[in-house]
């Protein structure tokens, strides 16, 4: 499996860190050492007149344009991690469905929205079984959410991250090309089940199991690819990757981490934000999506290119 095509959308509009914590009835001392503990700014967001369907609308018509005369997109996956109700963030396919003539009459409209960041990896393995079926030759896939509709101190959570708004869609095909998509692995781990809502020593104890969750998900592949790769993570926070990377075993690998300060950690998003700048066709380097969702869900893949040489397990 290819992604043939691949837009993204980070609004420019931001929400400051010291905004937000005053929001909370916080010091400008907690905003100020949380900035230099976590490496986190700012939180992207969308604007007053702009939408999570509006943002896919836009990106599905930059995707159309790639597309060969006749081609059509046979289905569409949304992927949400936050499964939250508000105007903005919900997404009528549908209605994308029926306002873009370039998505066939009959392509089937899939949901997955799981509340956690990982949940993209769940979509990106339901695209490949879809391609692999041979009933479909080419897949949308928007992955995005925004928190614009909901109070601001939904977006910090302390010792933690800072959440952004952010939004991509991918053109999935079969075959190889120059973002080939293999290795897709989904984990669950049920011990983390409380998620957003355990109490803060479940969430404590999440984070401090996070370098051994990376560690299980990076083991699925050999470790050639895995020492040449960028790994491309959620954008959890700056100490989360610098801690990881004490390790002896990580601290060669190249981890790419200038979205955190610049949007924040926009959930299921982060990998494919980062892809759109380390693609390996561009680095000379194999890439690692993955993200590691609070409540033990945890997924990653490989991307690489067939216009570099790459080992035969790659291809």
């Amino acid at each position: 499996m290819n992604i043939a095509s691949l837009a993204t959308y980070i609004p420019p509009a931001r929400l400051s860190l010291e905004q937000i914590i005053a929001h909370r009835g916080g010091s400008p001392a907690e905003a100020r050492t949380f900035r230099q503990l976590f490496g986190l700014r700012e939180a992207s967001t969308l604007a007053s007149e702009e939408s999570a369907e509006g943002c896919f609308h836009t990106l599905l018509q930059q995707l159309g344009e790639s597309l060969t005369e006749g081609e059509k997109i046979d289905a569409v996956i949304l992927i949400q991690g936050l499964p939250a109700q508000s105007l903005r963030q919900s997404v009528n396919l549908p209605s994308l469905r029926q306002q873009l003539n370039f998505i066939a009459a009959d392509a089937p409209l899939l949901t997955l929205n799981q509340q956690n960041c990982a949940t993209l990896f769940w979509g990106m393995r339901l695209a490949e079984r879809l391609l692999a079926s041979g009933k479909h030759r080419c897949v949308a896939l928007l992955a995005g959410d925004t928190l614009a509709d909901f109070d601001l101190a939904e977006r910090y959570v302390p010792g933690c991250t800072l959440i952004g708004d952010a939004f991509v869609a991918a053109l999935l095909k079969p075959g190889g090309g120059q973002r080939r998509v293999s290795g897709i692995q989904c984990f669950y781990h049920p011990g983390f089940w409380q998620g957003l809502d355990g109490s803060r020593a479940d969430i404590k104890r999440f984070y401090q199991s996070h370098d051994n969750l990376v560690a299980q998900a990076l083991a699925s592949y050999p470790d050639d690819l895995r020492k040449r790769a960028w790994l491309l993570p959620h954008n959890i926070n700056r100490l989360s990757w610098q801690t990881w990377l004490r390790h002896p075993d990580n601290h060669l690998q190249p981890v790419a981490t200038d979205l955190i300060s610049h949007c924040g950690h926009c959930y299921c998003a982060d990998p494919l934000l980062l892809l759109d700048s380390y693609a390996p066709q561009d680095t000379g380097r194999p890439a690692l999506l993955l993200s590691v969702g609070l409540g033990g869900w945890v997924g990653c893949a490989a991307i690489t290119s067939d216009a570099l040489l790459e080992p035969a397990h790659a291809q």
